[in-house]
């Protein structure tokens, strides 16, 4: 189904795009520790969330596949 690919692309995407920003936080050098500290680790928490969205839903793909066979 193609609702699939597009849920599978959109997450991957999300973490594509947070990767980056937690890059370019990191390396930021014109704001103190405490700020690149504190948006690190909201970063690293949507990380967290997409990362566990996918793995759910790869689960939820496979038991999915598991009942069709």
């Amino acid at each position: 189904m193609r609702i699939i690919s597009i849920i599978n692309n959109e997450l991957i995407i999300q973490k594509q795009k947070l990767e980056a920003e937690l890059e370019r936080v990191l390396n930021l050098t014109d704001i103190n520790i405490e700020d690149k500290l504190k948006q690190a680790l909201e970063l690293i928490n949507k990380l967290s969330m997409v990362s566990s969205s996918f793995t759910t839903w790869e689960s939820y793909q496979n038991k999915d596949k598991e009942k069709e066979n």
